[in-house]
Protein backbone atom coordinates (compact mmCIF):
# COMPACT_ATOMS: atom_id res chain seq x y z
CA UNK A 1 0.00 0.00 0.00
CA UNK A 2 1.10 3.59 -0.51
CA UNK A 3 2.28 4.94 2.81
CA UNK A 4 1.75 8.45 1.56
CA UNK A 5 -1.85 7.95 0.51
CA UNK A 6 -3.29 9.12 3.82
CA UNK A 7 -2.11 12.37 3.23
CA UNK A 8 -6.64 37.91 2.53
CA UNK A 9 -5.26 40.18 0.68
CA UNK A 10 -6.84 42.50 3.30
CA UNK A 11 -4.70 41.03 6.02
CA UNK A 12 -1.57 41.47 3.95
CA UNK A 13 -2.47 45.09 3.32
CA UNK A 14 -2.96 45.69 7.03
CA UNK A 15 0.40 44.20 7.82
CA UNK A 16 2.01 46.23 5.07
CA UNK A 17 0.52 49.39 6.48
CA UNK A 18 1.80 48.41 9.90
CA UNK A 19 5.31 48.10 8.54
CA UNK A 20 5.06 51.49 6.89
CA UNK A 21 4.07 53.04 10.20
CA UNK A 22 6.92 51.36 12.02
CA UNK A 23 9.31 52.53 9.32
CA UNK A 24 8.29 56.15 9.73
CA UNK A 25 8.08 55.99 13.47
CA UNK A 26 11.10 53.80 13.94
CA UNK A 27 13.43 54.22 11.01
CA UNK A 28 14.75 56.87 13.31
CA UNK A 29 15.66 53.77 15.25
CA UNK A 30 15.75 51.21 12.65
CA UNK A 31 13.15 40.08 8.78
CA UNK A 32 9.80 34.41 8.30
CA UNK A 33 10.10 35.42 10.61
CA UNK A 34 9.47 31.75 10.77
CA UNK A 35 8.78 29.64 7.75
CA UNK A 36 5.37 29.84 6.15
CA UNK A 37 5.04 26.06 5.77
CA UNK A 38 2.25 26.08 8.36
CA UNK A 39 -0.11 27.39 5.64
CA UNK A 40 -0.81 23.90 4.25
CA UNK A 41 -3.85 22.10 5.60
CA UNK A 42 -3.42 18.52 6.81
CA UNK A 43 0.09 19.00 8.26
CA UNK A 44 1.15 19.91 11.81
CA UNK A 45 4.59 19.02 13.25
CA UNK A 46 6.26 17.94 10.00
CA UNK A 47 5.67 18.43 6.29
CA UNK A 48 8.89 18.18 4.25
CA UNK A 49 8.67 14.41 3.65
CA UNK A 50 4.88 14.13 3.31
CA UNK A 51 3.60 17.17 1.38
CA UNK A 52 2.85 16.28 -2.21
CA UNK A 53 0.87 17.58 -5.22
CA UNK A 54 0.66 21.42 -5.34
CA UNK A 55 1.17 21.56 -1.54
CA UNK A 56 4.88 20.79 -1.89
CA UNK A 57 5.54 23.91 -4.00
CA UNK A 58 7.75 26.15 -1.86
CA UNK A 59 8.51 23.24 0.47
CA UNK A 60 10.08 20.33 -1.44
CA UNK A 61 9.38 19.98 -5.18
CA UNK A 62 10.95 16.50 -5.25
CA UNK A 63 7.76 15.10 -3.75
CA UNK A 64 5.92 15.76 -7.01
CA UNK A 65 7.73 12.63 -8.18
CA UNK A 66 5.74 10.43 -5.80
CA UNK A 67 3.68 7.99 -7.88
CA UNK A 68 -0.01 8.03 -6.85
CA UNK A 69 -1.47 4.70 -5.76
CA UNK A 70 -4.80 3.43 -4.52
CA UNK A 71 -5.37 3.86 -0.79
CA UNK A 72 -5.96 0.55 1.00
CA UNK A 73 -7.21 0.93 4.57
CA UNK A 74 -8.26 -2.70 5.20
CA UNK A 75 -8.11 -5.89 3.15
CA UNK A 76 -11.19 -7.85 2.17
CA UNK A 77 -11.94 -11.16 3.94
CA UNK A 78 -14.28 -14.06 3.06
CA UNK A 79 -16.80 -12.59 5.49
CA UNK A 80 -16.62 -8.87 4.64
CA UNK A 81 -15.32 -6.39 2.12
CA UNK A 82 -12.24 -4.27 2.53
CA UNK A 83 -11.84 -0.48 2.63
CA UNK A 84 -9.97 1.33 -0.10
CA UNK A 85 -9.95 4.47 -2.26
CA UNK A 86 -9.03 4.71 -5.89
CA UNK A 87 -5.90 6.42 -7.16
CA UNK A 88 -6.15 10.19 -7.69
CA UNK A 89 -3.60 11.89 -9.95
CA UNK A 90 -4.93 15.48 -10.07
CA UNK A 91 -5.22 18.01 -7.24
CA UNK A 92 -6.70 21.52 -7.23
CA UNK A 93 -7.19 24.25 -4.64
CA UNK A 94 -8.35 27.84 -4.26
CA UNK A 95 -7.76 30.20 -1.32
CA UNK A 96 -5.77 27.78 0.85
CA UNK A 97 -3.47 29.31 3.46
CA UNK A 98 -3.41 31.56 6.47
CA UNK A 99 -1.34 33.75 8.77
CA UNK A 100 0.93 33.43 11.77
CA UNK A 101 2.15 36.06 14.21
CA UNK A 102 4.25 35.61 17.32
CA UNK A 103 5.66 38.03 19.85
CA UNK A 104 7.76 38.03 23.00
CA UNK A 105 6.49 41.55 23.76
CA UNK A 106 2.72 41.33 23.28
CA UNK A 107 0.12 39.21 25.03
CA UNK A 108 -2.39 37.24 22.98
CA UNK A 109 -5.11 39.90 23.24
CA UNK A 110 -2.71 42.65 22.21
CA UNK A 111 -1.73 40.75 19.05
CA UNK A 112 -5.39 40.41 18.07
CA UNK A 113 -5.86 44.12 18.84
CA UNK A 114 -2.92 45.10 16.65
CA UNK A 115 -3.93 42.79 13.79
CA UNK A 116 -7.61 43.71 13.69
CA UNK A 117 -7.37 47.25 15.14
CA UNK A 118 -10.20 46.46 17.57
CA UNK A 119 -9.25 48.61 20.56
CA UNK A 120 -10.62 52.08 21.21
CA UNK A 121 -8.95 52.55 24.60
CA UNK A 122 -6.11 54.93 25.45
CA UNK A 123 -2.87 54.04 27.21
CA UNK A 124 -2.29 55.49 30.65
CA UNK A 125 1.22 56.62 31.57
CA UNK A 126 1.72 53.33 33.36
CA UNK A 127 0.60 51.36 30.30
CA UNK A 128 2.97 53.34 28.07
CA UNK A 129 5.80 52.52 30.43
CA UNK A 130 4.78 48.85 30.44
CA UNK A 131 4.64 48.76 26.63
CA UNK A 132 8.08 50.35 26.35
CA UNK A 133 9.50 47.81 28.79
CA UNK A 134 7.80 44.90 27.00
CA UNK A 135 9.20 45.91 23.60
CA UNK A 136 12.68 46.64 24.94
CA UNK A 137 14.80 44.04 23.10
CA UNK A 138 11.54 42.39 22.04
CA UNK A 139 9.19 42.54 19.11
CA UNK A 140 6.91 40.70 16.74
CA UNK A 141 7.15 38.50 13.66
CA UNK A 142 4.48 37.56 11.16
CA UNK A 143 3.78 35.51 8.06
CA UNK A 144 0.85 35.51 5.67
CA UNK A 145 0.80 32.86 2.95
CA UNK A 146 -2.22 32.13 0.74
CA UNK A 147 -2.34 29.86 -2.31
CA UNK A 148 -4.80 31.81 -4.44
CA UNK A 149 -4.96 28.95 -6.92
CA UNK A 150 -3.02 25.72 -7.30
CA UNK A 151 -3.12 22.68 -9.55
CA UNK A 152 -0.98 19.57 -10.02
CA UNK A 153 -0.77 16.29 -11.92
CA UNK A 154 1.34 13.30 -10.85
CA UNK A 155 1.84 10.61 -13.47
CA UNK A 156 2.75 6.94 -13.25
CA UNK A 157 5.81 7.24 -15.48
CA UNK A 158 7.17 10.75 -16.04
CA UNK A 159 6.90 12.60 -12.74
CA UNK A 160 4.60 15.35 -11.56
CA UNK A 161 3.87 18.98 -12.42
CA UNK A 162 2.37 21.81 -10.38
CA UNK A 163 1.39 25.44 -10.96
CA UNK A 164 0.54 27.85 -8.14
CA UNK A 165 -0.16 31.53 -7.54
CA UNK A 166 0.54 32.64 -3.97
CA UNK A 167 0.33 35.83 -1.93
CA UNK A 168 3.20 36.00 0.57
CA UNK A 169 4.03 38.53 3.25
CA UNK A 170 6.61 38.20 5.98
CA UNK A 171 8.11 40.61 8.47
CA UNK A 172 10.16 41.08 11.62
CA UNK A 173 10.05 44.01 14.04
CA UNK A 174 12.58 44.04 16.90
CA UNK A 175 13.18 47.17 19.01
CA UNK A 176 16.01 47.88 21.40
CA UNK A 177 15.49 49.87 24.61
CA UNK A 178 15.87 53.34 23.04
CA UNK A 179 13.55 52.46 20.16
CA UNK A 180 10.84 51.14 22.47
CA UNK A 181 11.00 54.24 24.67
CA UNK A 182 10.72 56.64 21.72
CA UNK A 183 7.79 54.78 20.16
CA UNK A 184 5.67 54.57 23.28
CA UNK A 185 6.88 57.52 25.39
CA UNK A 186 7.81 60.00 22.66
CA UNK A 187 9.16 63.27 24.01
CA UNK A 188 9.04 61.80 27.54
CA UNK A 189 11.74 59.31 26.60
CA UNK A 190 14.80 59.54 28.87
CA UNK A 191 16.87 60.26 25.74
CA UNK A 192 15.61 63.86 25.82
CA UNK A 193 16.72 66.20 28.60
CA UNK A 194 15.42 69.59 27.39
CA UNK A 195 12.01 70.99 26.48
CA UNK A 196 11.08 74.02 24.36
CA UNK A 197 7.96 75.48 22.73
CA UNK A 198 7.87 75.87 18.96
CA UNK A 199 6.17 78.58 16.87
CA UNK A 200 2.93 76.60 16.93
CA UNK A 201 2.83 76.40 20.71
CA UNK A 202 3.75 72.71 20.83
CA UNK A 203 6.23 71.34 23.34
CA UNK A 204 9.29 69.85 21.64
CA UNK A 205 11.85 67.68 23.39
CA UNK A 206 15.57 67.98 22.67
CA UNK A 207 18.73 66.19 23.70
CA UNK A 208 21.69 68.35 24.66
CA UNK A 209 23.99 65.52 23.57
CA UNK A 210 22.18 64.15 20.49
CA UNK A 211 23.27 60.92 18.87
CA UNK A 212 23.08 59.33 15.45
CA UNK A 213 20.56 56.58 14.77
CA UNK A 214 23.45 54.15 14.39
CA UNK A 215 24.58 54.96 17.94
CA UNK A 216 21.14 54.78 19.51
CA UNK A 217 19.43 51.78 18.04
CA UNK A 218 21.88 48.92 17.77
CA UNK A 219 20.04 45.60 17.43
CA UNK A 220 16.84 47.12 16.06
CA UNK A 221 15.53 45.32 12.96
CA UNK A 222 12.50 46.23 10.88
CA UNK A 223 11.96 44.17 7.77
CA UNK A 224 9.06 43.27 5.55
CA UNK A 225 8.44 41.73 2.16
CA UNK A 226 5.08 41.31 0.40
CA UNK A 227 4.90 39.79 -3.05
CA UNK A 228 2.81 37.70 -5.42
CA UNK A 229 4.49 34.48 -6.52
CA UNK A 230 3.86 32.61 -9.79
CA UNK A 231 5.48 29.16 -9.61
CA UNK A 232 5.95 26.13 -11.83
CA UNK A 233 7.32 22.89 -10.34
CA UNK A 234 8.45 19.50 -11.56
CA UNK A 235 9.48 16.40 -9.62
CA UNK A 236 10.65 12.98 -10.81
CA UNK A 237 11.67 9.60 -9.39
CA UNK A 238 15.27 9.23 -10.59
CA UNK A 239 16.25 5.96 -8.90
CA UNK A 240 14.42 2.82 -7.77
CA UNK A 241 16.77 0.00 -6.87
CA UNK A 242 17.13 -2.50 -4.01
CA UNK A 243 14.27 -0.99 -2.05
CA UNK A 244 15.65 2.56 -2.26
CA UNK A 245 13.77 5.28 -4.14
CA UNK A 246 15.27 8.70 -4.88
CA UNK A 247 13.28 11.72 -6.06
CA UNK A 248 14.47 15.14 -7.25
CA UNK A 249 12.61 18.29 -8.16
CA UNK A 250 12.82 22.00 -8.88
CA UNK A 251 10.57 25.05 -8.85
CA UNK A 252 10.98 28.22 -10.92
CA UNK A 253 9.30 31.34 -9.51
CA UNK A 254 8.46 34.79 -10.79
CA UNK A 255 7.62 37.54 -8.29
CA UNK A 256 5.77 40.85 -8.31
CA UNK A 257 6.40 42.83 -5.12
CA UNK A 258 4.14 45.44 -3.54
CA UNK A 259 6.04 46.31 -0.37
CA UNK A 260 9.68 46.07 0.63
CA UNK A 261 11.43 47.30 3.75
CA UNK A 262 14.82 46.46 5.19
CA UNK A 263 15.88 48.76 8.03
CA UNK A 264 18.36 47.72 10.67
CA UNK A 265 21.16 48.90 12.94
CA UNK A 266 23.84 46.30 13.48
CA UNK A 267 27.32 46.90 14.86
CA UNK A 268 26.89 50.68 14.64
CA UNK A 269 25.89 50.50 10.97
CA UNK A 270 22.53 51.98 9.93
CA UNK A 271 20.85 50.72 6.75
CA UNK A 272 17.30 51.54 5.63
CA UNK A 273 15.69 51.06 2.23
CA UNK A 274 12.04 50.96 1.25
CA UNK A 275 9.90 50.57 -1.85
CA UNK A 276 6.15 50.80 -1.34
CA UNK A 277 3.28 50.72 -3.79
CA UNK A 278 1.51 54.09 -4.29
CA UNK A 279 -1.55 52.34 -2.84
CA UNK A 280 -0.20 53.15 0.63
CA UNK A 281 0.01 56.90 0.02
CA UNK A 282 3.26 57.35 1.95
CA UNK A 283 4.61 60.89 2.25
CA UNK A 284 8.39 61.27 2.02
CA UNK A 285 8.23 65.03 2.49
CA UNK A 286 10.42 67.03 0.13
CA UNK A 287 12.37 63.97 -1.03
CA UNK A 288 11.83 62.88 -4.63
CA UNK A 289 12.82 59.76 -6.49
CA UNK A 290 13.50 59.05 -10.18
CA UNK A 291 11.56 55.79 -9.75
CA UNK A 292 8.28 57.45 -8.72
CA UNK A 293 5.03 55.66 -9.60
CA UNK A 294 2.16 58.17 -9.90
CA UNK A 295 -1.40 57.54 -8.79
CA UNK A 296 -2.80 55.45 -5.95
CA UNK A 297 -3.23 52.00 -7.50
CA UNK A 298 -1.86 48.80 -5.99
CA UNK A 299 0.95 48.77 -8.55
CA UNK A 300 3.99 46.48 -8.22
CA UNK A 301 7.24 48.16 -7.20
CA UNK A 302 9.59 45.36 -8.22
CA UNK A 303 10.00 41.97 -9.85
CA UNK A 304 12.28 39.01 -9.42
CA UNK A 305 13.05 35.37 -10.10
CA UNK A 306 13.61 32.51 -7.70
CA UNK A 307 14.52 28.83 -7.64
CA UNK A 308 13.77 25.94 -5.27
CA UNK A 309 15.49 22.55 -5.40
CA UNK A 310 14.78 19.44 -3.37
CA UNK A 311 15.50 15.74 -2.94
CA UNK A 312 13.74 12.88 -1.14
CA UNK A 313 14.97 9.36 -0.36
CA UNK A 314 12.74 6.43 0.67
CA UNK A 315 13.99 3.17 2.14
CA UNK A 316 12.14 0.61 4.20
CA UNK A 317 9.67 2.67 6.29
CA UNK A 318 11.83 5.79 6.41
CA UNK A 319 11.73 8.94 4.30
CA UNK A 320 14.46 11.62 4.30
CA UNK A 321 14.15 14.99 2.55
CA UNK A 322 16.16 18.16 2.01
CA UNK A 323 15.46 21.33 0.06
CA UNK A 324 16.71 24.86 -0.50
CA UNK A 325 14.00 27.38 -1.31
CA UNK A 326 13.83 30.99 -2.48
CA UNK A 327 17.24 31.29 -4.09
CA UNK A 328 17.28 34.43 -6.20
CA UNK A 329 16.75 38.16 -5.92
CA UNK A 330 14.27 40.98 -6.34
CA UNK A 331 14.91 44.20 -8.28
CA UNK A 332 12.89 47.16 -7.00
CA UNK A 333 12.39 49.96 -9.52
CA UNK A 334 9.32 51.78 -8.23
CA UNK A 335 9.09 54.33 -5.38
CA UNK A 336 12.55 53.36 -4.12
CA UNK A 337 14.05 55.38 -1.27
CA UNK A 338 17.09 55.16 0.94
CA UNK A 339 17.29 56.71 4.44
CA UNK A 340 20.66 57.91 5.60
CA UNK A 341 22.09 57.92 9.10
CA UNK A 342 21.48 61.22 10.86
CA UNK A 343 21.11 62.81 14.29
CA UNK A 344 17.90 62.34 16.24
CA UNK A 345 16.71 65.52 17.93
CA UNK A 346 13.48 67.46 18.33
CA UNK A 347 10.29 65.45 18.96
CA UNK A 348 6.85 66.78 19.85
CA UNK A 349 4.89 63.52 19.94
CA UNK A 350 4.01 61.97 23.28
CA UNK A 351 4.24 58.50 21.75
CA UNK A 352 1.65 55.87 20.95
CA UNK A 353 -1.51 55.98 23.06
CA UNK A 354 -2.73 52.53 21.94
CA UNK A 355 -1.94 49.63 19.64
CA UNK A 356 -4.31 51.13 17.08
CA UNK A 357 -1.53 51.75 14.58
CA UNK A 358 -3.63 53.64 12.06
CA UNK A 359 -4.76 56.23 14.59
CA UNK A 360 -1.33 56.59 16.19
CA UNK A 361 0.69 56.86 12.97
CA UNK A 362 0.07 60.57 12.46
CA UNK A 363 1.82 61.39 15.73
CA UNK A 364 5.18 60.29 14.40
CA UNK A 365 5.09 60.49 10.60
CA UNK A 366 5.09 64.28 10.35
CA UNK A 367 5.71 65.71 6.89
CA UNK A 368 8.65 63.46 6.13
CA UNK A 369 11.36 66.06 6.92
CA UNK A 370 12.37 64.24 10.08
CA UNK A 371 14.46 61.79 8.06
CA UNK A 372 17.18 62.15 5.49
CA UNK A 373 15.50 60.50 2.51
CA UNK A 374 16.92 60.21 -0.98
CA UNK A 375 15.34 58.61 -4.01
CA UNK A 376 16.93 55.78 -5.98
CA UNK A 377 16.43 54.59 -9.55
CA UNK A 378 16.48 50.98 -8.38
CA UNK A 379 17.69 48.66 -5.67
CA UNK A 380 18.06 44.91 -5.46
CA UNK A 381 17.82 42.46 -2.59
CA UNK A 382 18.30 38.75 -2.12
CA UNK A 383 15.28 36.59 -1.46
CA UNK A 384 15.10 35.14 2.09
CA UNK A 385 16.76 31.83 1.21
CA UNK A 386 16.15 28.89 3.54
CA UNK A 387 17.44 25.34 3.87
CA UNK A 388 15.21 22.54 5.14
CA UNK A 389 15.73 19.00 6.40
CA UNK A 390 13.12 16.42 7.31
CA UNK A 391 12.69 12.77 8.27
CA UNK A 392 9.61 10.63 8.86
CA UNK A 393 8.76 7.06 9.83
CA UNK A 394 5.76 5.17 8.44
CA UNK A 395 4.41 3.05 11.29
CA UNK A 396 1.12 2.14 9.62
CA UNK A 397 -1.44 3.68 7.31
CA UNK A 398 -2.97 5.16 10.47
CA UNK A 399 0.17 6.58 12.10
CA UNK A 400 3.26 8.46 10.95
CA UNK A 401 6.00 10.24 12.92
CA UNK A 402 8.31 12.95 11.63
CA UNK A 403 10.62 15.89 12.31
CA UNK A 404 11.50 19.03 10.32
CA UNK A 405 14.21 21.69 10.66
CA UNK A 406 14.52 24.96 8.73
CA UNK A 407 17.10 27.78 8.86
CA UNK A 408 17.91 30.93 6.89
CA UNK A 409 20.97 31.05 4.66
CA UNK A 410 21.17 34.85 4.44
CA UNK A 411 20.19 38.07 6.21
CA UNK A 412 17.61 40.06 4.29
CA UNK A 413 14.02 41.23 4.55
CA UNK A 414 11.92 38.22 5.56
CA UNK A 415 14.81 36.13 6.90
CA UNK A 416 14.35 34.01 9.99
CA UNK A 417 16.14 35.16 13.11
CA UNK A 418 16.83 31.61 14.33
CA UNK A 419 16.31 28.05 13.07
CA UNK A 420 12.99 26.33 13.74
CA UNK A 421 12.74 22.63 14.66
CA UNK A 422 9.47 20.75 15.07
CA UNK A 423 8.25 17.17 15.14
CA UNK A 424 5.05 15.27 15.68
CA UNK A 425 2.63 12.60 14.57
CA UNK A 426 -0.16 12.26 12.00
CA UNK A 427 -3.03 9.94 12.91
CA UNK A 428 -5.73 8.82 10.46
CA UNK A 429 -8.61 8.00 12.76
CA UNK A 430 -10.86 6.98 9.86
CA UNK A 431 -10.48 7.11 6.07
CA UNK A 432 -12.21 10.51 6.17
CA UNK A 433 -10.49 12.05 9.24
CA UNK A 434 -6.78 12.83 9.70
CA UNK A 435 -5.39 14.49 12.85
CA UNK A 436 -1.95 15.96 13.49
CA UNK A 437 -0.11 17.24 16.54
CA UNK A 438 3.48 18.18 17.27
CA UNK A 439 5.90 20.23 19.32
CA UNK A 440 8.59 22.65 18.24
CA UNK A 441 10.69 25.67 19.04
CA UNK A 442 12.99 28.32 17.62
CA UNK A 443 12.87 31.74 15.94
CA UNK A 444 12.20 33.32 19.36
CA UNK A 445 8.81 31.58 19.57
CA UNK A 446 9.61 29.51 22.64
CA UNK A 447 7.87 26.13 22.68
CA UNK A 448 4.85 25.79 20.39
CA UNK A 449 2.36 22.96 19.78
CA UNK A 450 1.07 22.78 16.18
CA UNK A 451 -2.21 20.96 15.49
CA UNK A 452 -4.20 20.09 12.38
CA UNK A 453 -7.44 18.44 11.35
CA UNK A 454 -8.31 17.29 7.83
CA UNK A 455 -11.62 15.97 6.53
CA UNK A 456 -11.52 13.87 3.35
CA UNK A 457 -15.00 13.13 2.01
CA UNK A 458 -16.67 11.74 -1.12
CA UNK A 459 -14.08 8.99 -1.38
CA UNK A 460 -11.24 11.52 -1.06
CA UNK A 461 -12.51 13.83 -3.81
CA UNK A 462 -13.07 16.83 -1.48
CA UNK A 463 -10.75 17.74 1.39
CA UNK A 464 -10.99 20.58 3.90
CA UNK A 465 -9.17 21.39 7.10
CA UNK A 466 -7.67 23.70 9.70
CA UNK A 467 -4.11 24.06 10.97
CA UNK A 468 -2.75 26.15 13.85
CA UNK A 469 0.90 26.81 14.57
CA UNK A 470 0.35 26.73 18.34
CA UNK A 471 -2.44 25.26 20.46
CA UNK A 472 -0.87 26.58 23.68
CA UNK A 473 -1.51 30.19 22.64
CA UNK A 474 -5.23 29.70 23.20
CA UNK A 475 -4.56 28.39 26.72
CA UNK A 476 -1.68 30.63 27.87
CA UNK A 477 -1.48 34.39 27.34
CA UNK A 478 2.31 34.86 27.37
CA UNK A 479 4.62 34.73 24.31
CA UNK A 480 1.76 33.88 21.94
CA UNK A 481 1.97 32.35 18.48
CA UNK A 482 -1.35 33.34 16.92
CA UNK A 483 -1.85 31.22 13.83
CA UNK A 484 -4.56 29.79 11.61
CA UNK A 485 -4.48 28.18 8.17
CA UNK A 486 -7.64 27.03 6.40
CA UNK A 487 -8.63 25.36 3.20
CA UNK A 488 -12.12 24.36 2.13
CA UNK A 489 -11.71 24.00 -1.63
CA UNK A 490 -9.11 21.25 -2.04
CA UNK A 491 -10.17 18.69 -4.65
CA UNK A 492 -8.46 15.50 -5.83
CA UNK A 493 -9.45 13.76 -9.05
Amino acid sequence: MDRRSGTTMTLAARFSALVVVVLYGSVIITAQSETSDFARIGHAGFILTTATDYQCVGINPANLGFVPEAQIFSLATPMMGGSERRRRDWAFTAIEGGFSAHSNALARGDIFDLMFQSSSGTFTSAQKQAAAEAFSDGGMRFNADVIAIGASYQSQDFGGFALTVRERATGTFILNDEAANLIFKGRDSPYFDSLAVNWNGDSVAFATAPKYYSELFDGTVLSMLWFREFAGSYGLKILDVAGVKVYAGATVKYFESYAYLDARVQQASFVARSALSPFFGINYGKATTPSVIPGSALAPIGTGWGLDVGATVEFDRWTLSASIVDMGKMVFDGNVYNAGDTILNGLSSTGFDSYNIFNEAQKITGDGEFFKWEGLQSADAELPTRIKFGASFFYSYRLQFGIDAVASLNTTAGSMSQPVVSGGANYRATPWLKLGIGIGGGSNMGVFVPVSILFSVFDGFWEMGLTSRDLVTYLVNKTPVVSLATGFLRFRI
